[in-house]
């Protein structure tokens, strides 16, 4: 499973585009778990009663995941708002995603600083995310498409997003293992009615005692953001499918201090998706930008 869903962004600055923001974001995806639970079908209601569930609540979040992947795909609606030298930039996205694949199609608009809001097109097939360049004033490009290739990218950062992507199901699990899951009682979700649960994801444990395969990316999500917990709240409907995401996090980065709050939402399960990535002639691959290299 993968986070493809929900990218990040490009910020302007003084000096140009950056995208640190759009790497970052990725990263606090694989962290906090988002790219585990991704997924469902069978329509808007559940079947199950989440108000009678007696399993603990770290038993029930361990289920979330494998539930979720095995549902199919899902309308998505995100919103992710990211506080930095007392600036605040907001990212808002709705669309259709493939949990267990990551590929989407969705809207995105984003709100910088001073400027209108910013509308565009948002594809990601597989680990390849797509935006639309009208998007980003001054973005280095005259193509209609932006690229990025976020396993590169992990790569370079050493972040195996292969490996995140295929133990997908089983994030929830993992987290339940080492967080201490609290109950907060049932909340509806878009007239769904769900459990509410409450966990600090604590990924510095996961760099010790997570899937081996995942351990050094793991320890490379703390040093790189140097958040070790994220605090994080779910809601799970009766079928044991994830309906909504909460995370927020503090990133101190190049010596700089971030906050990020993310609140993502599941509904319309099974719902079709046919993703068709842009033309390659239309588009530029900035994927060594996005990485600290130059543009090309």
């Amino acid at each position: 499973m993968s986070p493809g869903s929900v990218p990040g962004s490009l910020i302007a600055s003084e000096s140009g585009t950056e995208v640190l923001p759009l790497k970052r974001h990725r990263i606090l995806a694989l962290a906090t778990g988002l790219l585990l639970v991704l997924a469902a079908c069978g329509g808007d209601g559940s079947d199950g009663d989440a108000s009678s569930d007696e399993r603990p609540p770290a038993e029930v979040l361990a289920a979330a995941g494998t539930a979720t992947e095995e549902s199919g795909t899902a309308r998505i609606a995100s919103d992710q708002v990211t506080s930095a030298q007392s600036q605040e930039f907001t990212t808002t996205v709705e669309g259709i995603v493939d949990l267990e694949s990551g590929d989407s199609e969705s809207t995105l608009e984003l709100v910088l600083p001073g400027q209108e809001p910013q509308s565009a097109q948002l594809i990601t097939d597989g680990a390849t995310g797509y935006i639309e360049a009208s998007a980003f004033p001054g973005a280095p490009t005259d193509a209609q498409w932006i690229s990025i290739d976020f396993e590169s990218v992990g790569a370079q950062m050493g972040i195996n997003v292969e490996a995140f992507r295929q133990n997908g199901a089983g994030q929830l699990a993992y987290l339940s293992e080492v967080a201490e899951v609290e109950e907060m009682g049932t909340e509806t979700v878009r007239d769904v009615e769900t459990t509410h649960y409450r966990f600090t994801a604590d990924i510095a444990a996961l760099a010790e005692s997570g899937p081996e395969e995942l351990r050094s990316s793991y320890e490379q999500l703390v040093e790189i953001t140097g958040a070790e917990e994220v605090p994080t709240e779910v809601w799970i409907d009766g079928d044991d499918r994830v309906r909504r995401i909460v995370t927020e996090v503090e990133i101190e980065q190049q010596g700089q201090q971030f906050t990020q709050q993310s609140t993502v939402e599941y509904y319309e399960f099974g719902v079709e998706l046919d993703v068709q990535p842009p033309p390659e002639e239309d588009t530029v691959d900035i994927t060594e930008l996005g990485s600290g290299g130059q543009a090309p």
